[in-house]
């Protein structure tokens, strides 16, 4: 028996197969009625505090109107991208990573040096097979050549987004996204909530984020409406903040969802769907999950580096969203291309930025690919397992739980929020109300300024455990070297 036929109903299979035509459908799904695009003109965002409420630009007219458009023209082929043949979206991948590979042997230093000393040209690139020859890269080999040598100079730095990834290795990547990859990144979450939600999920329906800043664009031009919520806030506020905003969608880590569950018969009843990312999520957590909620609870795999690069579906499985990236499985050791249906590590290339590639990319997750795929209506490769990315939760004075993802969140909003950067950090809850922030300054920074800033990284956490916190300071030379990822975010106690 497939988990199709475990998970899905016959309506639910013929949705897969209407769902092959929707592209269609949703070539003018940004027309929405005039009451519905009032309703969301303005930004929905619901911060912790205003003394803590970050100072931020949204993107500018031109990128919104940029948005509108690309949505026209890209939403169909979008749709379409999960039900082509193997063989197509194989061809798509080899010809996209070909460009970006010649793209960053011209251009961009890290990897034209690495691909030299490994006596790897472009010109090797003569087939899909021939990907696994391209040298992979590693984060701290990136995070060593920010921002000069990872960066294309076809671009000015202001006009690119900044965002971090840190993640469950506790160690600080800057990253600089292009606006064309935003873009195509955003039309792909509306496929994404379409595909995961059945076709549900309409050009008026409200998407919730409960996460550490709010999405770049808050709809597609008054339709596909987004709302955030700070995941600072403590369960029991966000709870009435979701009653009074009524979201069909909810988004958030797996951590933050555990501890919204106590409260959810204040929220439920607008949902037709949740969604958690980021960090591991079993599967018994998200069944018993959604036997509390009433409605699916999905999983996202996804990373600041890569975007999305999994998306667990209807029909039970994982799929790869292999036009936003390309997912290799390499053995630990050897690095060779992992035998199916053994656990290896992730290897990423983002098939969008252009800006600051990611291209053969170490991501340092456990994934096994299945020695026998299900049938199923979906093209892109299947995925049996994802693992890793678990951090600790916190424990309040009260006996609360704090989520491990509102504790990374406010570790990003401390960095965020004060302007500064550390090259690797760890937050550790020594006492309910000590807890110690172990860190390295990033390249220039002056540790002094990063503990004069200790002040608001107290205010953050003492608003999510609800009473006063001291943070004790610790400025690192280096971390101990570990095998495997370091757990960033953990209790002592």
């Amino acid at each position: 028996m497939t988990m199709m036929d475990k998970f899905s109903s016959d309506s639910d299979i013929a949705m897969f197969e209407e769902i092959q035509t929707a592209g269609t459908s949703f070539e003018h799904a940004d027309v929405v009625s005039n009451d519905a695009a009032m309703s969301f003109a303005d930004p929905l965002e619901i911060w912790e505090s205003e003394q803590t409420r970050p100072a931020y630009f949204s993107v500018s007219g031109e990128m919104t109107t940029s948005l509108s458009d690309s949505f026209d023209h890209y939403i169909g082929p979008c749709m379409q991208h999960p039900f082509l043949p193997q063989a197509d979206i194989k061809a798509k991948q080899f010809a996209r990573i070909k460009y970006l590979v010649e793209m960053a042997y011209a251009d961009i230093p890290v990897y034209r040096d690495k691909y030299i000393a490994a006596g790897f040209h472009p010109s090797d690139l003569t087939c899909e097979a021939d990907i696994d020859l391209i040298p992979i890269i590693t984060k701290p080999e990136l995070v060593a050549a920010f921002p000069g040598r990872c960066i294309n100079p076809r671009y000015a730095m202001e006009d690119l987004f900044p965002t971090r990834s840190s993640g469950s290795s506790g160690q600080t990547l800057l990253i600089r996204v292009d606006p064309d990859a935003i873009v195509t990144d955003t039309i792909q979450g509306v496929r994404q909530f379409a595909l995961q939600s059945g076709l549900k999920y309409g050009p008026a329906d409200l998407l919730t984020h409960v996460y550490t800043v709010p999405w770049w664009f808050p709809s597609i031009g008054g339709a596909y409406p987004g709302a955030f919520i700070s995941s600072v806030i403590p369960p029991e506020r966000v709870a009435k903040h979701l009653k009074d905003l009524a979201p069909k969608i909810l988004s958030c880590y797996p951590s933050n969802l555990e501890s919204l569950l106590p409260y959810a018969d204040e929220f439920k009843s607008s949902l037709m769907l949740a969604v958690t990312h980021s960090e591991y999520s079993a599967p018994a957590a998200r069944k018993a999950a959604a036997k509390k909620l009433g409605v699916p609870v999905l999983d996202e795999y996804s990373s600041e580096e890569a975007t999305r690069i999994a998306l667990e579906l209807p029909c039970g499985h994982y799929h790869v969203c292999e036009d936003s990236v390309r997912l290799d499985i390499v053995d630990p050791v050897t690095l060779a291309p992992q035998v199916k249906g053994q656990s290896g590590l992730a290897v990423i290339t983002n098939l969008l930025n252009e800006a600051m590639p990611f291209i053969r990319y170490m991501q340092g997750d456990c994934i096994t690919e299945p020695a026998r795929p299900d049938a199923c209506g979906i093209s892109w490769k299947q995925l049996e397992s994802i693992d890793g990315r678990m951090n600790d939760a916190f424990i309040n004075a009260y006996g609360r739980m704090i989520p491990a993802g509102s504790v990374l969140d406010i570790t990003y909003r401390w960095m965020f929020d004060c302007g500064i950067n550390l090259a690797q950090f760890e937050i550790i809850q020594k006492a309910h109300d000590v807890v110690e922030a172990r860190f390295i300054p990033g390249a220039g920074v002056d540790e002094n300024v990063i503990v004069g800033s200790v002040g608001h990284l107290e205010d953050l956490l003492g608003l999510c455990l609800e009473h006063k916190v001291k943070v004790q300071a610790k400025v690192m030379a280096s971390f101990p070297a570990k095998t495997g990822k370091r757990r960033p975010i953990r209790r002592e106690i």
